[in-house]
């Protein structure tokens, strides 16, 4: 293993060659779901893997600290006991965030006011290593000595970084904003091809982002592939729950007519409208509602306030895509309105979860396409991506 803090801290689990780990996943996959593709004529050996890189991919980062007498570490949680293991270095962060990590720790051990009460720092970064955020986080009231160490903070790491540097104070009640709350990440989907193209997005602080970018354009480039055999003409529109700051809706938008994007976190959907206009997307349609919300107004059972000035009796909805948290979708209601779809795209970050939602949706589609991503290398983290079509 890579990194000299493995087998102390929680963070990573597996410490075999890449390959090995790849192989291992895909097993447990095929062995979970063997019964579900078996009953639904679906081989496990058409079950397509896709590979991250094996250092430097994770966008996010999380620390709390660990101080010893005058000296104060970023820390994780300890893999076998429940206290904090000090951190000097994390390789699986990209490159721009493992060399802001020195830089910030040497900040606050020079300056008490950045110093005294502070709680925990996150990190976030896109893939280009020209921007981050770095989020300190308090016990205490922030002021304006503090606000004018951050700033000092702030210049020398641009400085050593010869990057776009945003820092943000947080405490109770209290958010300090030194810039932006934002960084800007360009993807390039299907790299040197006649189909390339570079969709950029917004990703905020303190919300959801695909955690590591060379992942999140594989699972783009899977479904944009065979959504398009699909549908090769953008006469259908789509349904989108849960779509955050619009990551698949996004780079859908040219497959289909329209695309309703539901969302309930109200900042996302700002977010979205961000990333509408930094693609000129025209055809994105976002309501902020939660997924049984949105099954409710579309069977026509409530008018809801939110969804004034848009017909959806004019949607010609034939797909919709669903990206749910780790407890899976787990209403039986929403089940069977999805099922109403003539094809579902299933984004999961929990097999488990996913089997079982599978349970019922395969019970009127068909599993086309199964795809897993391997989202965090060495640890026993899957996602997979379905795509399902009505038998």
């Amino acid at each position: 293993m890579k990194c000299q803090h493995f087998g102390l801290c929680g963070g990573c689990e597996l410490d075999l060659a890449y390959e090995k780990q790849l192989e291992s996943k895909l097993q447990q996959t095929q062995q979970e779901f063997s019964s579900l593709f078996s009953s639904n004529g679906f081989s496990s050996a058409n079950l397509s893997v896709h590979n991250s890189v094996e250092w430097g991919f994770r966008a996010r980062a999380e620390f709390r600290f660990y101080t010893d007498e005058n000296r104060i570490y970023f820390a994780m949680s300890n893999r076998e006991k429940n206290h904090r293991t000090p951190i000097t270095q994390c390789p699986i962060l990209l490159p721009i965030i493992q060399k802001a990590m020195p830089l910030v720790i040497e900040s606050l051990e020079a300056d008490e006011t950045l110093r005294t009460k502070i709680y925990a720092c996150n990190f976030l970064a896109n893939i280009e290593s020209q921007e981050i955020i770095i989020s300190l986080i308090y016990h205490k009231r922030l002021d304006s000595l503090w606000e004018q160490k951050a700033q000092n903070m702030r210049d020398r790491l641009h400085k050593a970084l010869n990057a776009t540097i945003h820092i943000i104070g947080r405490a109770k009640n209290q958010k300090i904003l030194l810039s932006t709350p934002c960084v800007r990440e360009s993807l390039r989907l299907f790299a040197d091809s006649k189909q390339e193209r570079i969709y950029t997005y917004f990703k905020q602080e303190s919300s959801f982002s695909q955690p590591n970018p060379f992942i999140n354009t594989k699972m783009l480039e899977f479904v944009i592939t065979h959504l398009k055999t699909l549908y090769p003409q953008p006469d259908n529109d789509m349904l989108e729950l849960y779509c955050g700051g619009g990551n698949f809706s996004i780079a859908l938008s040219g497959i289909f007519r329209q695309i309703l994007a539901t969302e309930v976190v109200k900042s996302a959907i700002s977010l979205l409208q961000q990333n509408m206009e930094q693609n000129f997307c025209e055809n994105i349609i976002p309501v902020r509602l939660n997924a049984l919300e949105t099954q409710v107004a579309l069977s026509g059972e409530r008018e809801f306030f939110r969804l004034r000035g848009i017909d959806i009796k004019s949607f010609n909805f034939d797909c919709v895509l669903i990206d749910p948290p780790r407890s899976g979708v787990n209403e039986l209601k929403i089940l069977h309105f999805l099922q109403q779809f003539s094809t579902i795209v299933y984004v999961s970050c929990n097999p488990s979860t996913l089997l079982q939602d599978l349970q019922t949706l395969t019970q009127s589609h068909s599993i086309l396409h199964f795809g897993l991503f391997d989202q965090f290398p060495h640890t026993h983290h899957r996602e997979c991506v379905v795509i399902l079509r009505q038998k």
